[in-house]
């Protein structure tokens, strides 16, 4: 079943928000990746460490 009225023109209009906010999205999932990629984050004997134990005052 097809659509009665294909107006091209009035579509490409109407759905030019959504395809810039797709390609926005893309870009900025790509600036991510890459920036993951290239920083070195937290060194891997940081990560190991864990979590400092808290020492406990006594009265």
């Amino acid at each position: 079943m097809s659509a009665p009225d294909t107006n091209l023109d009035r579509q490409a209009r109407r759905h030019k928000p959504s395809l810039w906010g797709i390609a926005i999205a893309v870009g900025a999932a790509a600036i991510f990746a890459v920036t993951a990629f290239l920083l070195d984050g937290v060194p891997a004997d940081d990560q190991a460490a864990g979590i400092p134990e808290a020492t406990v005052a006594t009265q």
